[in-house]
């Protein structure tokens, strides 16, 4: 969206945000969407309203520019039939009837507000957040490859709380932040007003020139206060644990943007994003939009950078481990209008590093880390200790660029529950990361060229000779649009079918095409599952039933699985050992980087599977079933459609060949 000045002098719109009563309004500064940097300030003014859901939002507008500012609430969630916590925050819409651009020192130059901070502090300390952490890195789910965003809060109370306190914050985080995807502030007005200051570094989903772009960013590194050594941060960038919690943030986010998107989906990164105490990783992935705007939006709620991965699972675990509903952390703001041409547009960020406030002036910053089956507890505290103290130094230091300190209220965030860290001494000299920038582009390079060629082409395959309709078992709890989408590249069109729709057994049974079996969560020989009940049964029947002109039935993840158990002799199900999602195996010739994201294992008994007939395919231990390909019955127990896995399309078109 191409901000325009209407025209009001800049001094008019600051009487109007600096007033004692002012209209419901929004200060904005955006990246621009050509990566050449930040936006100007953009000033909107309009009528806020309470509406149900997204399909009351109402339309982008006719005329060039912004046309509604949606702040969506986590709660929203449940309206995708998710778990979560109801705390009643309402879904609100601001209907811009003004657009303004304000030059950035024209804030600095009117003076500000006084702002005053008491009794900051995190509402848990280290200890009980790392209790936390700890707890759920044990846990099956985790070492299935679950990641969760688990929150803790910290709240405060600014006294004479009023708009232009919120201006004056703004003011702050525009200097003293820097690399936000969004700086923000939102003032709802009305009697019981609330307000949200903010610089998230997480865009979400955006719709430019037809084009439908999200920017999953997943990766923390905590920039010590004394300067960040070069070797420092070549080493984040190597250490596997971030790669694979970016991968997984990605893959979440792909599944996503498939069904938003026509073919020709295309990741690109990692890049660095650069903020004032902290760097992140993140991809660019894009594709051509297929639906509208608010459509768009609709159904990519929320990023999956505030939740976690599989997304499904991940709102079942903070549910469980978060005990309090989240506001509108974890949630979307979303800008809807028009460009200069007409055509709609969409741009959104999600709600994190953002302090939420309401008319009493109590305010609350919720912070998280992605929490895994490798995650060190006292590192994931420090990390939600830096990310308050980010946001809380610009908030709290009048002029950032000079020496005066600020009044404590960042500094006993920071340090209240013990050291940081991440701490280093020495200076930011000739082994910063600004002097060592080639070392820098070599190692997100290396990190670009492990990424599924596939995805990073530009999603294009060469459908198989045949072409056949593809029917794709759903087992339940995974999101399949990638999936989907490789198959209808690599081999033709794809029709996903639900294990637990009427006659899906005798649907799959007669097909004349290939059987695709996808993955998903659970134990596949659970007795005490129904769902794993009638997928055992649809399985059983397809392997040992007869199938149409030898159209081959295939599986991936939990369909190989369920189909290991029913065409493999002593074939059995074991816990997955070992941590991380990233293996290097061999696959019948191919030696690829796969993602294994089950918490289950196919094993053999007696004797190893490396002395069982050709089709069969051993992991490196001799007993842990990963492949197999007979001439009915294939499939691997890793996700071929992952951005982790080096060769995927080429084994999924095997499968399906």
């Amino acid at each position: 969206m191409r901000p325009e000045d209407s025209g009001m002098s800049s001094v008019r719109v600051l009487e109007r945000l600096y007033g004692t009563a002012p209209p419901p309004f929004a200060l904005l500064r955006r990246d621009r969407t050509d990566g050449s940097g930040p936006g100007p300030v953009e000033v909107l003014f309009g009528e806020m309203e309470t509406v149900r859901s997204l399909d009351d939002a109402g339309p982008a507008g006719t005329s060039p520019g912004p046309g509604t500012l949606a702040l969506l609430p986590f709660r929203q969630m449940a309206e995708h039939g998710l778990p979560c916590h109801d705390d009643r925050i309402p879904l609100r819409v601001l209907r811009v009837s003004e657009h303004h651009v304000l030059p950035e020192a024209a804030l600095g130059a009117h003076g500000g507000a006084p702002v005053r901070w008491q009794d900051a502090g995190f509402t848990t300390d280290d200890a009980r957040y790392a209790s936390l952490v700890r707890e759920f890195a044990a846990s099956d789910a985790a070492r299935g490859g679950l990641n969760v965003l688990l929150r803790r809060d910290c709240t405060a109370l600014l006294p004479g709380f009023r708009p232009a306190v919120a201006v004056e914050l703004f003011r702050r985080l525009l200097t003293g932040e820097s690399g936000a995807y969004w700086t923000f502030l939102v003032h709802t007005g009305g009697e019981r007003p609330t307000t949200l200051v903010g610089a998230t570094p997480q865009g979400h989903v955006a719709v430019e020139d037809h084009r439908v772009v999200m920017n999953p960013l997943c990766g923390t590194y905590r920039r010590p206060r004394h300067g960040t050594r070069a070797g420092d941060l070549l080493a984040f960038l190597a250490d596997g644990k971030e790669s694979e919690e970016l991968a997984t943030t990605v893959d979440a986010e792909l599944a996503v943007l498939c069904g938003l998107a026509g073919p020709g989906v295309r990741v690109e990164g990692p890049f660095l994003r650069r903020m004032a105490h902290l760097l992140h990783t993140q991809c660019r992935i894009s594709g051509p939009a297929v639906a509208d705007a608010r459509g768009t939006l609709a159904r990519a709620m929320f990023a999956s950078t505030a939740v976690g991965s599989p997304y499904a699972e991940a709102c079942r675990a903070i549910h469980h481990h978060e005990t309090t509903g989240r506001g509108y952390y974890g949630g979307l703001l979303a800008l809807i209008g028009r460009d200069a041409r007409g055509d709609e547009e969409l741009d959104s960020a999600a709600v994190l590093r953002t302090l939420d406030i309401d008319h009493l002036g109590r305010a609350r910053l919720s912070v998280g880390a992605t929490v895994g089956s490798r995650s060190s507890p006292e590192s994931e505290a420090a990390e939600t200790r830096t990310k308050a103290r980010a946001l809380l130094t610009a908030l709290t230091t009048p002029s950032p660029p000079r020496p005066e300190p600020d009044d404590g209220t960042a500094a006993a965030i920071a340090t209240a529950d013990g050291p940081e860290t991440a701490a280093t001494t020495g200076p930011e000299t000739a082994d910063s990361p600004e002097t060592a920038a080639g070392p820098v582009r070599d190692a997100l390079a290396r990190r670009h060229a492990a990424l599924s060629s596939f995805w990073t082409s530009g999603g294009h395959g060469t459908p198989g000779a045949r072409g056949d309709r593809v029917l794709v078992l759903s087992t339940g709890g995974a999101d399949l649009a990638s999936l989907v989408h490789m198959v209808a590249a690599v081999h033709g069109p794809a029709e996903v079918v639900g294990y637990g729709e009427p006659g899906a057994g005798d649907t799959l049974s007669r097909h004349r095409g290939p059987v695709l079996l996808a993955s998903g969560p659970g134990r596949p020989d659970d007795p005490d599952d129904p769902r794993m009940a009638a997928l055992r049964e649809v399985s059983a029947s397809l392997v040992h039933g007869r199938r149409p002109d030898g159209a081959p039935v295939a599986g991936v993840g939990l369909g190989f699985q369920l189909l290991a158990l029913a065409a493999v002799p002593g074939a059995r199900i074991t816990a997955r050992t070992g941590t991380g999602i990233g293996r290097d195996v061999e696959v019948f010739g191919r030696r690829i980087r796969a993602a294994f994201r089950n918490a289950y294992a196919v094993t053999s008994g007696a004797p190893p599977v490396r002395q069982a007939p050709p089709p069969l395919c051993p992991g490196p231990d001799g007993r842990e079933l990963i492949a197999m390909h007979g001439a009915a019955v294939r499939g691997v127990q890793f996700r071929p459609e992952s951005v982790m896995t080096t060769r995927g399309a080429e084994v999924l078109a095997s499968l399906l060949s």
